[in-house]
């Protein structure tokens, strides 16, 4: 790759590494608080979903970073390492919307009713997980030109 045009994706990169390290940070102390709230109410299934969901977007965002790093280190946007993580990122964003949202009411002092239910952001989630999984077989290709370029190079 053109050595201009690797530090050009190194320039842009480095705020996009800077806050999804952030958001992801921040992900994961939510995760961790909402996981603490819900030990101390267990009849609240809420936390226990929220703690879920936000570790979904903990691993999302560190693998993204991962990502973003890879391509600050090489300079290049296509690489096995890569694809890998994309494809483990679409598994793992499948699998989040598989979470169900959940709603706990009283029902007398004890007993606490929940209710559990898939809805449009269930299948949007899913959906991305699939869009993802797609574009790791387009840097599939990516990778293919890449190395067919390098050769010519």
């Amino acid at each position: 790759m053109n050595k201009m045009i690797s530090e050009k994706l190194k320039k842009r990169t480095f705020i996009d590494t800077i806050l999804s390290c952030f958001f992801c940070f921040a992900a994961l102390v939510f995760a961790v608080w909402q996981l603490i709230v819900f030990i101390g109410n267990t009849h609240i299934k809420a936390y226990l979903t929220n703690s879920l969901c936000s570790f979904v977007i903990f691993t999302e965002l560190g693998l993204l970073a991962l990502i973003l790093l890879e391509i600050r280190k090489t300079g290049k946007p296509f690489s096995k390492k890569i694809i890998a993580k994309l494809r483990i990122m679409a598994v793992i964003l499948f699998a989040g919307g598989l979470i169900p949202s959940t709603t706990t009411t009283p029902i007398s002092d004890r007993e606490f009713g929940v209710i559990v239910c898939f809805d449009m952001r269930n299948f949007l989630i899913i959906g991305i997980g699939v869009i993802i999984g797609i574009l790791s077989e387009v840097f599939v290709y990516g990778l293919s030109l890449q190395e067919d370029n390098d050769l010519i190079a």
